[in-house]
């Protein structure tokens, strides 16, 4: 019996060690360097001192970080490449300044990232409001992956339906992308039936058909599947860029598209 006990603590403590092994956190963050910028779209923070007037305005803001798996110090998603996301407006900030005193009554965690942040704002925002990512986590994926060494930043970015303008060969989108990327891959489909133009494409600024190539079929249902761009790279910098919806010859008289795009972002080291 005495025996046996010996060997069932043995057991407990294997095992109890190879537990403890697996919970610590790698310092390092992902083994294999590919970031995931839906993991870094998984934070929020809250307003502590807002703005009583619209136009350039500085308001203090609060967050206890972005912590994607394996990432053992929160990331800081507040910075000037970084959109975030206010009730009812999403913008970038002008300026960033963190490390801010607590003041008297807050009553946030201890940690996490008490910033002055500079933006113009359309809107009123008061203390105590949510905010959270304006990008999906694409920007805050980079800057964790340019403090570690650089990486790859995979990202997915959908556009929703929307209603091609018809006072141009462009539709400006609100979905943002980086302007540097691996294209791997595209889904786009005709929501309303395309009129006028001769035919629409998927891309962005410079790269107007970058996800899907021309497609001359404008009828509701039709979709980019075989019209998949091959993968190519683009762009020369780790900003931000809209998702284009580009016609041909003409501007639409009417007509909406669906996207989802998705690519690999190369990060270079921050030092």
């Amino acid at each position: 019996m005495k025996k046996y006990l010996l060997v069932v603590v043995a057991t407990l403590l294997l095992a109890a060690s190879a537990l403890a092994q697996s919970a610590t956190p790698n310092i390092l963050g992902p083994t294999n360097k590919i970031f995931y910028s839906q993991d870094y779209a998984k934070w929020t923070g809250q307003i502590v001192s807002g703005n009583s007037a619209t136009g350039s305005q500085t308001i203090l803001v609060y967050t206890s970080g972005v912590f994607p798996g394996n990432t053992l110090a929160g990331v800081n998603p507040f910075a000037t490449t970084t959109p975030i996301q206010f009730y009812g407006e999403s913008l970038t900030p002008s300026a960033v300044s963190c490390g801010q005193s607590r003041p008297a009554g807050f009553a946030a965690p201890a940690g996490g990232f008490l910033c002055n942040v500079t933006a113009t704002f359309a809107n009123v925002h008061g203390a105590g409001e949510i905010l959270f990512s304006g990008d999906n986590g694409i920007e805050e994926a980079i800057t964790d992956a340019a403090n570690q060494g650089g990486g790859l930043v995979y990202w997915v970015a959908d556009t929703g339906n929307v209603t091609l303008t018809t006072s141009g060969l462009t539709t400006t989108t609100t979905t943002l992308v980086p302007t540097t990327f691996y294209n791997i891959g595209a889904a786009a489909i005709v929501k309303t039936t395309i009129t006028t133009s001769a035919n629409w494409a998927v891309g962005i600024s410079g790269a107007t058909a970058i996800f899907c190539a021309s497609n001359t079929t404008l009828t509701a249902g039709t979709t980019c599947l075989t019209k998949q761009v091959a993968p190519a790279t683009t762009g020369t910098t780790q900003a931000l860029t809209a998702v284009l919806f580009t016609m041909g010859t003409s501007n639409p008289g009417a007509g909406a598209i669906k996207a989802r795009v998705w690519g690999f972002t190369p990060v270079q080291p921050a030092n």
